[in-house]
């Protein structure tokens, strides 16, 4: 009777421990910004910190903009101003973004040249100074 109950209880641990393992999933890669088509997902793209050459922060893509007509579109990246002690809000041609993996990178952007440009102003349709 003692060796059934031992039987029964080895049993039941086993099937304890081996029952979150048999749940456990494999790890499913991360999505894909840029797809065979070369086309970018705006929805990866929304959140991504924006490096510049040597791999530094520019800012973060918050909006990605498409017109009602063959015009690129057009990434709302924010910008902190240490300068104003505020983010600024700056509108670039989607194509001056490159997209490598999961980082985004402007290439020879610095970020005292996206300070410098016009902010962008979603209630004035656009940029102003």
């Amino acid at each position: 009777m003692k060796k059934l109950i031992l039987l029964a209880a080895v049993a039941t641990l086993a099937v304890g421990f081996a029952g979150p393992v048999a749940l456990a999933q494999t790890p499913t890669p991360a999505p894909k910004v840029v797809l065979a088509d070369h086309s970018m997902r705006a929805s990866m793209l929304i959140g991504m910190k924006v490096l510049d050459d040597e791999g530094q922060p520019l800012g973060t893509i918050v909006e990605i903009l498409v017109k009602d007509q063959a015009v690129e579109p057009t990434a709302i990246v924010a910008v902190a101003d240490l300068g104003a002690l505020a983010t600024r809000l700056v509108a670039v041609p989607l194509s001056h973004v490159k997209v490598e993996g999961h980082k985004a990178m402007m290439p020879g952007m610095t970020k005292k040249m996206l300070i410098a440009m016009p902010f962008y102003d979603y209630e004035g349709g656009g940029q102003n100074r």
